[in-house]
């Protein structure tokens, strides 16, 4: 067991550099699956609004109050270069100036003229939720005078009508009728946020001792000994299945320890886990079997781990990316990950048959990974061979 003893040694001197990412991980994961989990209902966000009031009537003077109660009305001087400082810090997410006839364009059905002139830094929810509000309100309003009211009873009319809060509540769907259990939000943001540790963790720990091995010295004193190729390729597979599932087990046993023990289709959700947590290893081995230097490793574990992560919703969900970005990400496994966790989730329509395909498609990564594994290095074992042969005919 001289190889594996010797694993483990260059193991402990490798695993400061890991523990860091396990620390961040937990700082953000552990509060995030608890925001996620706590988010059960909808709650409106006041934001800070200024309004230039070009009109100066009853009708103006009553939407710039109904506007200030849900939201922060503040005061600037009507300049466009202080407005936009303003919107630029921050300080004021949205403006808007009333223009004058605003009351008389109400009154009057058949005028089309704008009733505002907005400024937005850029289109946010903010922006999104002050224009749909100002619209709705303005159409409620010509709605209640076209129905045969005077400006004033429309205005109050329609701000009552307007200001009806929907009761609105977040729902659940992960089970989608069936028995075998439930995956809780707080337990799909935890294991989301899995492929970039996993990468980041294994790529630090086993490439460093890949490499070590593959030094040319190092490879000669083990091809002079005693120790068999076979023994040599079983101690070394055995050294590198001790840290998958160590680091496997050590993130799947925080989650039940933080969230509760795991039930039904979650059950799915941890298998989905071990399965990339293979995937992340043979990634390491792979990029190992290139002999690249010790000092571009952390940067190769940033490239492989961010990139992957963005490309295939670990940082930003599936749903919110393009077409063109889901399309190239398919050809990477943490797409199929994320998907089986969303599906898992909710967060997209719940099929089993959808799940198992996830789950067959990253095993189908793992064989692709192993053969190319194995290919890199029959390929630098047979130009080893060949190098040797020359330099012996030489002598």
């Amino acid at each position: 067991m001289q190889v594996f003893n010797l694993f483990l040694k260059l193991l402990r001197s490798n695993i400061p550099s890991s523990i860091i990412y396990v620390v961040v991980f937990f700082a953000l994961a552990i509060p995030l699956s608890k925001i996620g989990a706590e988010q059960t209902s909808f709650e409106e966000k006041s934001i800070n609004v200024c309004i230039f009031d070009e009109d100066q009537t009853d009708a103006s003077r009553e939407l710039i109050d109904f506007i200030g109660q849900k939201n922060k009305i503040k005061y600037l001087e009507n300049d466009k270069e202080n407005i936009l400082d303003a919107m630029y810090y921050q300080s004021v997410d949205y403006t808007f100036t009333i223009n004058k006839g605003y009351a008389e364009h109400l009154s009057n059905l058949n005028d089309d003229s704008p009733y505002f002139q907005t400024y937005a830094m850029h289109q946010s929810y903010q922006v999104a939720m002050m224009e749909q509000l100002l619209n709705e309100y303005v159409q409620t309003v010509r709605a209640y005078i076209a129905g045969g009211n005077d400006t004033a009873a429309a205005i109050e009319k329609a701000e009552e009508a307007v200001s009806v809060d929907a009761d609105v509540t977040y729902e659940n769907f992960t089970t989608s009728g069936n028995s075998t259990g439930e995956f809780t939000v707080s337990e799909s943001f935890f294991f989301r946020y899995l492929p970039y540790i996993f990468i980041s963790v294994l790529i630090n720990l086993l490439c460093p001792i890949m490499l070590a091995f593959n030094r040319k010295d190092q490879r000669y004193r083990i091809n002079c000994s005693c120790i068999k190729q076979s023994k040599l390729t079983g101690q070394l597979f055995m050294g590198c299945g001790i840290i998958v599932v160590a680091v496997w087990l050590l993130f799947t046993i925080a989650c039940a320890v933080i969230n509760g023990m795991y039930t039904g289709v979650a059950w799915l959700a941890v298998l989905n886990s071990f399965l990339f947590a293979v995937i992340a290893a043979l990634i390491a081995l792979l990029v190992s079997s290139f002999n690249p230097p010790e000092t571009v490793v952390a940067l190769i574990t940033q490239l492989i781990g961010i990139g992957m992560s963005f490309l295939c919703g670990v940082f930003v969900p599936q749903n919110l990316l393009g077409d063109g970005v889901l399309t190239a990400a398919k050809f990477l496994p943490a797409y199929w990950y994320e998907r089986v966790n969303d599906t898992l989730a909710g967060t997209n329509t719940f099929d089993l048959g959808e799940i198992w395909m996830g789950l067959g498609i990253q095993a189908g990564f793992i064989v692709v990974l192993v053969l190319c594994v194995i290919l890199v290095n029959f390929k630098k074992a047979t130009a080893g061979q060949v190098k040797h042969s020359a330099v012996t005919e030489r002598v």
